[in-house]
């Protein structure tokens, strides 16, 4: 049984998940530099509201932040601190629940699925209807 407290470290919404794809893809950012992927990915969001998720995935561990001037401010300029194991929970974690709810049939259509798409498939494409 996985604890309340991994649950909640493992639990990842579409915004915390485009946020952390987005510092899987730059190494590090600032709130500003996430937040204009994020538009130009057709995805509006407040900026405050980058900065609370930020501010969240760094209380869980998730992301680490360092101070750095930046045009006259200070800014803090965020990078990914997930390890391989948490990446492993995370995944399995999500097998889990497909497996809770649809059964093997889930399973197989999630096999299929990664079959068809496969580990090089730019899964951007995908869409915001999936999400």
């Amino acid at each position: 049984m996985v604890s309340t407290e991994k649950r909640r470290l493992l639990t990842i919404g579409p915004l915390e998940a485009d946020i952390i794809g987005i510092l899987g893809r730059l190494k590090e950012a600032t709130a500003n530099e996430i937040w204009n992927e994020l538009n130009k990915a057709g995805r509006k969001t407040a900026y405050t509201t980058i900065l609370t998720v930020l501010s969240r995935l760094y209380t869980r561990g998730l992301v680490a932040k360092r101070q750095k001037a930046m045009n006259n401010a200070k800014q803090y300029v965020y990078k990914l601190t997930i390890t391989d194991e948490m990446k492993y929970d995370l995944i399995r974690q999500h097998i889990y629940i497909i497996g809770r709810m649809f059964g093997s049939e889930g399973l197989n259509i999630m096999a299929k699925l990664l079959l068809d798409y496969g580990p090089t498939y730019n899964y951007d494409d995908l869409g915001d209807e999936y999400m």
